[in-house]
């Protein structure tokens, strides 16, 4: 299974959980609780980066597109948005979706949760949430780190 992430490329191979969401929390995980954010795939990662930016094209030039392998047989639970409460995708974000996640998190038994991106309509994609200490047990591997991530075409002002 391959999965995506962008971050500063120092990070890459990090898997501790401690950036920003864990100091901040994020949608699916609250302030203090160590995770990893993924997506399944590379434009999911480029559209949740999207996100935190005046414009994509301001990514910082530090920051890779990191193309990550997990074993097929690695387990992993699906929420799909239709099980999802009215309000999962607002912002900010809703105590219980950093509820319900930060419970995974801590006390799941699957080695990823994919859940649905905000950044894609209707949850059409997914993000992969990572616990530390369960990725800690499968052989996830960095395959690729690309520095070019965004087209120049793209979001030309």
């Amino acid at each position: 299974m391959w999965l995506y992430r962008i971050c500063h490329a120092k990070h890459l191979e990090e898997f501790g959980g401690h950036g920003a969401s864990y100091k901040n929390g994020g949608r699916w995980n609250s302030p203090g609780v160590p995770v990893l954010y993924f997506a399944e795939s590379a434009s999911v990662a480029m559209l949740e980066m999207a996100n935190y930016l005046p414009s994509p094209r301001q990514i910082p030039p530090s920051y890779r597109l990191g193309v990550y392998l997990v074993p097929e047989d690695t387990s992993i639970l699906r929420w799909a948005p239709e099980t999802l409460p009215n309000g999962w995708n607002a912002f900010p974000y809703p105590r219980w979706t950093q509820e319900q996640g930060s419970r995974w998190l801590n006390h799941g038994e699957e080695s990823l949760l994919a859940v649905p991106s905000v950044a894609v309509p209707g949850g059409l994609e997914s993000i992969v949430l990572a616990s530390p200490s369960r990725l800690a047990r499968i052989a996830i591997r960095l395959i690729r780190a690309l520095d070019d991530i965004y087209d120049r075409r793209a979001f030309d002002q």
